[in-house]
């Protein structure tokens, strides 16, 4: 009879311990299956060479490494050295950029040694565009907006509302809103179901640690602040989704290229690539 009694508790403890254990495991699996996809390298423009600042460079013989390495550095933009176009005394076939070209390619120069290689080559951002090194290209609408026309705006230019569940990514997005004299924006961070926040890209708060909630944030009231806004002072502030504020917008890479539509006369005139850099 004990040893009955004493499997019986032995019992009881595995399956409280498994009901504790499951929905942590669950968790873990959807973290893992809302991490996103893997972008790739777009060929722009043959006989030219981005000027934008280098993270890496190396030798190789095939693009496929040298895009591996871009990937692996978090580049936005290659490039490459083809075997058949290379010189005596180059130092390198393959150079990573943190950066990627806006349209005017202003920083992209002839040289009949490389091929350009760019994440973001269909739509090319435009001018007004602000490139986050490693972590990708934005745009700031300054017109006030609601949650939801900020979405639809945002889709519009081939985008989301911006990410910022990173240290990195609050920093330089709040930022660039300081910079532009607005207090605050909306971003990709909303409650789900009244409880669960989720960013524009479906990961759930709950799968990050990060956290830059300003004091008294996010508000209890669930059902009236769903929406989040970042400030200029790099917080994170909840928010009525019908509030009118500017949006942040995070740009989706794509492909293929159109051959020719990052050289357009009349944008030629431009500015360099914005580019935020942390302090």
């Amino acid at each position: 009879m004990k040893y009955f009694v004493t499997n019986i508790r032995k019992t009881m403890k595995m399956l409280i311990f498994s009901a504790m254990l499951i929905p942590r495991l669950l968790a873990n699996l959807q973290c893992s299956d809302e991490a996103s996809s893997v972008s790739r390298y777009h060929l722009t423009e043959k006989c030219h060479r981005s000027k934008l600042g280098i993270v890496a460079y190396a030798n190789y013989t095939s693009l496929t490494s040298c895009q591996r390495l871009g990937l692996e550095k978090k580049g936005l933009a290659i490039n490459f050295s083809p075997p058949e176009a290379r010189k005596v005394g180059m130092e390198h076939s393959c150079e990573v950029m943190n950066c990627a070209e806006t349209d005017g390619g202003l920083s992209l120069k002839n040289d009949t040694r490389y091929d350009y290689y760019t994440l973001y080559a269909r739509p090319v951002p435009d001018k007004n565009s602000t490139c986050v090194p490693t972590i990708g290209m934005f745009r700031l609408l300054p017109q006030k907006l609601n949650y939801t026309e900020a979405v639809e705006q945002c889709r519009n230019i081939s985008g989301v509302l911006a990410d910022i569940t990173t240290d990195q990514r609050t920093d330089s997005l709040g930022q660039l809103l300081a910079g532009s004299g607005n207090e605050a924006a909306f971003v990709g961070l909303r409650r789900s179901n009244g409880s669960v926040f989720k960013n524009s890209r479906g990961t759930t708060l709950d799968c990050i640690t990060y956290r830059a909630w300003a004091p008294g944030h996010p508000r209890r009231n669930s059902t009236k602040f769903e929406c989040v806004l970042i400030s200029r002072q790099k917080t994170w502030l909840s928010s009525a989704c019908s509030k009118r504020y500017p949006a942040l917008c995070e740009l989706n890479p794509g492909g293929p290229y159109k051959k020719g539509s990052i050289f357009t006369s009349e944008k030629r005139n431009g500015s360099l690539t914005n580019i935020i850099y942390r302090k």
